[in-house]
């Protein structure tokens, strides 16, 4: 990678569009997407619930009911952190090199690329929170590893496609 020092760049203002203000929002529903279920299903999950699940989805690792918690908890620190990290896109590591000409097209695509992850990353620990309660409560038998996966993939892919637009935009 090619770069520059952070502090040799030029520092740029930058509002949200319209996308990445429906992308934030997405990503700040799926933590109360996280959150409602557990709320809803507590006084009905067991004592013991599956915290881990083995690549074929068995549940192989079982915790106190308490430790659905984390995944919100973690959902929601990566979110707040990500929306403070985002602010300061002049700080960020890229794989061009930065000028003043191509400054606000590099920032505008990090911050996009933080954003969207954000919101992937939260929507994926919504789904294994989701997962988690319906294999405690016996509905299912094993995790959706699939979905996970396809997630992960996802994840992949922003971080590909914005690999690409941004040597595109150098």
């Amino acid at each position: 990678m090619t770069g520059n020092a952070p502090n040799q760049r030029p520092v740029i203002s930058l509002g949200l569009s319209p996308v990445l203000l429906a992308v934030e929002l997405a990503g700040a529903n799926a933590i109360l997407v996280s959150i409602l279920p557990i709320v809803q299903f507590w006084a009905v999950l067991p004592d013991r619930i599956p915290i881990h699940f083995g690549l074929g989805g068995q549940p192989d690792a079982l915790g106190d009911k308490v430790m659905i918690w984390m995944l919100p908890a973690v959902a929601a620190i990566i979110f707040v952190v990500l929306t403070a990290v985002s602010r300061y896109p002049h700080t960020f590591n890229y794989p061009v090199r930065i000028t003043q000409e191509n400054a606000r097209r590099q920032y505008l695509l990090g911050r996009g690329l933080l954003v969207w992850l954000k919101a992937e990353i939260c929507w994926l620990f919504a789904f294994i929170v989701r997962q988690q309660i319906i294999v405690a409560l016996g509905n299912a038998q094993r995790f959706s590893i699939e979905l996970v996966f396809g997630m992960t993939f996802l994840i992949f892919a922003t971080v590909g496609v914005y690999l690409g637009r941004a040597y595109l935009a150098r």
